[in-house]
Order: structure tokens, then sequence, then C-alpha cells
């Protein structure tokens, strides 16, 4: 519930975004999929929302694309994924290919993820 909040609260402060929009997109998308979206540059997933365009859609990724970050940042992802990619960081890997690779990989260990993610990066 708290993660709804904190997604609904930074929509509603984007520059066309009102809060009836806001709460469409907390209504479709859950925190995780908002994040996932966001991540990936999904434009399709908020254009499933009823109202956003493929403008608003743009707009959106745009805007929150440090967002994303938060989110990853936050407790609602777990701490397994924050060190894989600290790692593949270290590693000299770019934080965009990163993010994109961690958004698609099911692991539970960061030992799992980092060699998913290195058979992806390679």
């Amino acid at each position: 519930m708290k993660m709804k909040k904190k997604v609904f609260d930074t929509l509603i402060k984007l520059n066309g975004i009102g809060p009836s929009t806001a709460l469409a997109v907390c209504s479709t998308l859950s925190p995780d999929d908002f994040a996932q979206a966001l991540i990936s540059q999904n434009i399709g997933a908020f254009q499933k929302v009823p109202g956003i365009g493929p403008k608003s859609a743009k707009r959106i990724l745009v805007e929150l694309s440090d967002f994303s970050l938060q989110l990853l940042n936050d407790e609602y992802t777990n701490s397994s994924m924050q060190e894989a990619s600290m790692a593949l960081e270290s590693l000299g890997f770019k934080k965009e290919s990163i993010k994109k690779v961690l958004s698609n990989i099911q692991g539970s260990d960061t030992q799992t993820i980092i060699k998913e993610a290195l058979k992806k990066l390679s």
C-alpha cells in the first residue's frame, strides 16, 4: 500500500498528469509492474492505462527515469538484485544494460542472478 501511494504521489507531480490519470495508472499497474515498465522503458505498459496515449507514456518514461532507481533502492526490491547490480557495475557493464537484463531475471540469490545476467549481457 505504501508503494502505491508513492507511485501516485510521484505521478501527480508530473506536468499533464492529474489525480484521475495517476489513479488509473495505480489501478492498472501494480507498483512492481510500474517499476518494471520504467526500467525496461515499456511504453506499451503505460498505453494500456485508460487516458494515456503515446505522448503521455513517453513523457512519463522520460520524466521518471530516475524514479525507477528509487524504487529499486526501496525495501520493495530485494537486496540480492541490488548486490547483483553493483557487482555487474563493478565488472564494467553500463547501468542501462544492467537494469534491462535484471528486469527479466527471476533469481532468488545474488549468485544465481549474477550468473543469469552475465549470460544475457555477453
